[in-house]
């Protein structure tokens, strides 16, 4: 091996990037177990569930920048598999233990809050294996990412609405997680900038709330509601910006002229008909 030639660094060596991976993992395991101790619960009142809403902050940064320090230093041959399994515990299976918690585990509404959560998780893990089994598109995500679905749920159990009607929401987001709907990537720096900022602004909300400082459930719902309205127009708004640009490169249809074919004259005829005119002379 040459001096210039780098070493080969060993495929069982797990990489920074992974260890962020794993990072995530660990915030959605404490997220559960702070779910279970906690049972159920209703609307915001829930230390323990803000507890899990935080930890869900800290996983989706590592989430964020796991990507991002794979592409610019190192990256295994398992890191994507390592994601999406850390990406399963915290943004798939968390939420899906929200709902069943907030729902009651022994009330009237349990049944449907348990399909409605398996609905959800396995939406999850739909659309998990299909981004890894896709080809990707640049600058989108077919089908609402997995954070966002996470979060959207979280939101959807903090403003608490009747019973059905969160219900209804929650199945209505895995069939978001689903889709082919357009979804924008955090590619950029401005677009990871405004979700790291975000995430900064629900993290004190979550905290302000749980301190019980005045006017923290009313940031909590407004974070939330935010959030909400993000999740619903960011397709809009995906879609119009697709079909803009494609008018936009779309080339201008012109009819075409079609010009009549010169007749075709056979060599045999144009050869007797000048032998006859040299007969004639």
């Amino acid at each position: 091996m040459s001096a210039i030639e780098p070493e080969a660094v060993p495929a069982e060596r797990l990489s920074p990037a992974d260890f962020l991976t794993l990072g995530n993992a660990l915030c959605g395991i404490a997220a559960l177990r702070s779910i279970m101790v906690q049972g159920d619960f209703r609307g915001t009142d829930s230390r323990f569930f803000a507890g899990a809403v935080l930890l869900m902050l800290i996983g989706a940064i590592c989430d964020l920048f796991d990507g991002r320090m794979a592409r610019r230093w190192r990256s295994t041959p398992y890191g994507p598999h390592l994601d999406n399994l850390a990406d399963v515990i915290t943004f798939g299976l968390v939420p899906a233990a929200m709902t069943l918690a907030w729902a009651g585990f022994a009330s009237q509404w349990a049944l449907p809050a348990m399909v409605a959560s398996a609905a959800f998780f396995l939406a999850i893990v739909v659309r998990l294996a299909r981004y890894v089994t896709a080809a990707p598109e640049p600058g989108i995500f077919r089908g609402m990412p997995a954070p966002l679905c996470a979060f959207t749920v979280v939101s959807i159990i903090v403003l608490s609405p009747p019973v059905p009607v969160a219900l209804a929401a929650i199945a209505c987001v895995a069939a978001l997680a689903v889709s082919r709907l357009p979804f924008p990537k955090p590619s950029s720096r401005a677009l990871a900038g405004m979700m790291v900022a975000w995430a900064v602004v629900g993290g004190c909300s979550v905290v302000a709330w749980a301190a019980g400082v005045p006017g923290g459930g009313g940031w909590m719902r407004f974070t939330a509601a935010t959030e909400l309205l993000a999740a619903c127009t960011l397709p809009v708004i995906m879609l119009r910006l697709r079909r803009a640009m494609r008018v936009a490169h779309a080339v201008p249809h012109t009819r075409r002229r079609t010009l009549r074919r010169p007749r075709r004259v056979n060599v045999r005829v144009r050869r007797r008909a000048g032998e006859r005119v040299k007969t004639r002379h």
